[in-house]
């Protein structure tokens, strides 16, 4: 396999520039921010790269966003401690959502079927009232419908219906949400 081609970086100088922009602004006024005070300066730094963030938003100085211009938050939504997001594609988080500590929102990955393993991605949605408990994977194109919680520590690859409870690696619908009060 001598004549096989290596992995081919399709990544502009244009964003190139702007990601190491946004990487210097990350280190130097983000990510060292008290955790409670500063949530507010947090959503114009990411407001100021293109980010649209609704009301009452809490991002954890230690969630990195990857891209903030391909992001789209709800209001009263919150992003806990290292989450990871990885932004390739666009992102759109309802309102009243809680992404967990540790988890890896991911729109991006590699076609396996060529040897040069080009990049390719999709978008993400997060429906309303969902949740997505510490350590999860939500994979490119998936969809998590209006009230879904994501078990701790799974990984989605596929849609998840609204008002579903699911776990697991691959996640698999284990019950359905029920609420003892109303919305």
């Amino acid at each position: 396999m001598a004549n096989q081609r290596i992995y081919v970086d399709s990544i502009s100088r244009k964003l190139r520039f702007i990601r190491l922009a946004w990487y210097i602004v990350y280190t130097l006024l983000y990510y060292w921010t008290p955790r409670i005070f500063f949530w507010k300066w947090r959503v114009l730094l990411l407001r100021l790269f293109g980010a649209k963030i609704g009301f009452g938003c809490k991002i954890d100085p230690g969630c990195f966003i990857w891209a903030p211009w391909n992001l789209e938050i709800g209001d009263f939504t919150c992003i806990a401690n290292k989450v990871d997001i990885y932004s390739v594609d666009k992102i759109k988080l309802g309102s009243n959502v809680t992404v967990s500590q540790r988890s890896f929102i991911c729109t991006a990955s590699h076609d396996i079927t060529l040897l040069s393993k080009p990049l390719t991605h999709a978008p993400i949605e997060v429906a309303d009232h969902a949740w997505i408990c510490s350590e999860s994977f939500v994979g490119p194109g998936v969809k998590i419908g209006v009230g879904a919680v994501i078990g701790a520590r799974s990984a989605v690859f596929k849609d998840v219906d609204a008002w579903s409870v699911v776990g697991g690696n691959p996640a698999k619908f284990i019950k359905k949400r029920i609420l003892k009060d109303a919305i």
